[in-house]
């Protein structure tokens, strides 16, 4: 959300140039400092349609329901991230967050915590709203009126990348799909 560079570090993820991308921790400098793998499609709203979250959440429903275990593990609704704004993100829906922005500093991606709500740099706003798309229709998730014309504005106003085209050619290739 933030277009920092990272280096991998252990088996789980990285370490994050703070500096290269003029990133400024906001609270957590610890999570700030390392990559997440964050669900742009939050978890809690891949569950919530599934009766396996009504009869104890994301534990249970990794534990009993295959088809949920698929869609958290979806490598195209994965992405690395600076783990404050994975933490500051939370299960927040994606829109227009009030503010002025300079939140992590030069990194424009906002969570508004009184709204509730996360608005990415423009940069990857149309990748995020196709990665939606992808996961709505795949698992047949629903998606209010509301949502769908944000990310079809998005996704008309910030068109497909090299890089987006690279990133799914290569997850197609792990993923068979």
């Amino acid at each position: 959300y933030c277009g920092c560079n990272w280096e991998w570090v252990g088996a789980t993820g990285g370490r994050v140039d703070l500096a290269g991308c003029g990133y400024e921790i906001r609270a957590q400098r610890v999570r700030a400092e390392r990559i997440e793998w964050e669900h742009v499609v939050p978890a809690s709203q891949l569950g919530r349609q599934r009766q396996c979250w009504q009869e104890g959440g994301r534990k249970n429903c990794t534990r009993n329901d295959p088809v949920f275990s698929v869609m958290e593990a979806d490598m195209h609704n994965l992405t690395p991230v600076v783990g404050e704004i994975n933490a500051d993100r939370s299960n927040y829906p994606l829109g227009k967050a009030a503010g002025k922005g300079g939140q992590y500093g030069k990194c424009t991606s906002k969570t508004s915590f009184d709204q509730r709500r996360f608005e990415p740099r423009d940069e990857v706003k149309g990748m995020v709203a196709r990665v939606n798309f992808y996961m709505h229709d795949r698992y047949d998730l629903r998606m209010s009126e509301a949502q769908q014309k944000l990310l079809m504005a998005w996704d008309k106003k910030y068109p497909v990348t090299s890089w987006e085209l690279e990133r799914n050619r290569r997850i197609a290739a792990v993923m068979g799909h």
